[in-house]
């Protein structure tokens, strides 16, 4: 990618990247990172993980979600949920980039939807 092109796009995307925005959702309980991607590659995060590795499989996930909503026309994907034993993992468009959450398994996925669409609701103001 030419520099002009790469420097207009980090500009583009830069205010959702505001570490205000994404330590918000991460400060919701149950939260334990929080990664913005754009795919595949990590842009940003928050919390402990190896981050490469989470961008590169959400990436996969999301594309079987978006191929799945596809198939069964059931429309736009709105989130990805993968629920574990032990985690949950909520992947989620955040402008031109998609946030990845990882949470423990008893958190309260409506309280995290509601902060999620409140940073979303930022994003289109």
């Amino acid at each position: 990618m030419p520099a002009d092109t790469r420097d207009a796009r980090v500009a583009k995307v830069s205010h959702l990247l505001d570490d205000k925005r994404l330590l918000g959702i991460q400060k919701q309980p149950g939260v334990l990172a929080v990664l913005a991607f754009y795919e595949g590659f990590p842009v940003k995060s928050t919390g402990i993980g190896d981050f490469e590795q989470v961008a590169a499989v959400a990436e996969d996930f999301l594309r079987a979600g978006e191929k799945m909503a596809g198939d069964l026309k059931m429309g736009g994907l709105g989130q990805v949920t993968l629920e574990g034993g032990e985690k949950k993992c909520i992947i989620v468009p955040y402008g031109d980039l998609f946030l990845c959450l990882i949470t423990k398994a008893d958190m309260n996925l409506g309280l995290i939807r509601l902060a999620i669409r409140n940073l979303q609701a930022m994003e289109q103001r």
